[in-house]
């Protein structure tokens, strides 16, 4: 795809326009993703997630992970109409769980199964610090 279609599938709003989105449609290897995204606090953070190579993540594993963490925030404020879009993904999200769970038994690839984004465990990595949950 050239650069210039790519540039009309970017939204005109969020952190990456007007810069971002530009630098984004001249990218055409991962190398340059990692570079472009570095720049960008936000979007850093889930690049490293992917470059460090834990677990195997793609980059589109942590940006679920990044949107669970963030919907279950929304979802645990309950003051406000988010929490109920948050409960909708998060629903999606477990149902993309079943379908990769289901695939991995289908294609009898059991040790790829627990390479899913959990939602609401007390196992997530971002929950991984936080004991408020401990057992009396």
């Amino acid at each position: 795809m050239r650069a210039s279609d790519r540039k009309r599938l970017y939204p005109a709003v969020g952190h990456l326009y007007p810069a971002g989105t530009s630098m984004l449609a001249d990218v055409g290897d991962e190398d340059e993703l990692g570079r472009v995204l570095e720049l960008f606090p936000m979007y850093s953070s889930i690049w490293n997630v992917h470059a460090a190579g834990s677990d195997g993540k793609s980059i589109d594993d942590a940006f679920y992970e990044r949107d669970v963490q963030m919907l279950e925030l929304a979802f645990e404020g309950q003051m406000h109409y988010a929490s109920f879009y948050a409960y909708v993904k998060l629903k999606e999200q477990e149902i993309r769980n079943l379908v990769w769970i289901s695939e991995c038994i289908l294609q009898q690839q059991k040790e790829e199964i627990h390479k899913f984004v959990p939602v609401f465990s007390f196992n997530a990595p971002w929950r991984a610090g936080s004991n408020k949950h401990s057992r009396r």
